[in-house]
């Protein structure tokens, strides 16, 4: 399996066992699929201070290989359908936050699929996204206007382009 390839590398990346990849990599956003804070603010568990330069470049090794691990489960429990639940009020929200900035931004459901481990339908069960787009109202400006310098627009289209 996949996972168990992705599962042996992780293990297998740092054979003295100074850094444990399931503990030692800093926290993971399963939702978001990336790590929360950056390697350079990660404190060594052994001396309480920040690792040095060469443990920070093996710390990214090992994270590449722990992001590969965690979609070859998600791929697994897709192909299994298992479903993702959010269960405390806490991740909700998160979850919450998360999909309405997207749908904000305009994204579609499929594409918020793609970056968060919810399926496309749970999303439209939940969320409308003709809650979250809006549009602009649309400004005209005439080229007569234009062309003495003036830049007001008109929030209605002008006679000449009417359509009955």
């Amino acid at each position: 399996m996949i996972r168990n390839e992705f599962y042996n590398q992780l293990i297998n990346s740092e054979p003295i066992g100074f850094i444990d990849p399931f503990t030692d990599l800093g926290e993971f956003d399963s939702i978001q699929m990336k790590f929360k804070q950056p390697v350079r603010n990660l404190v060594n568990k052994y001396s309480g201070k920040p690792y040095n330069l060469s443990w920070q470049n093996k710390i990214e090794q090992m994270r590449v290989l722990y992001i590969k691990y965690q979609k070859s489960l998600k791929l697994e429990d897709e192909e299994q359908e298992v479903h993702n639940r959010v269960k405390n009020k806490k991740s909700k929200k998160y979850v919450h936050e998360i999909v309405t900035t997207y749908l904000k931004l305009g994204f579609r459901f499929k594409e918020i699929e793609a970056r968060v481990s919810l399926f496309n339908t749970r999303l439209r069960r939940n969320w409308k996204r003709s809650d979250y787009v809006t549009t602009d109202n649309p400004e005209f400006y005439l080229k007569k206007d234009l062309q003495n310098g003036y830049c007001s627009p008109n929030s209605f289209l002008p006679r000449s382009m009417k359509i009955n």
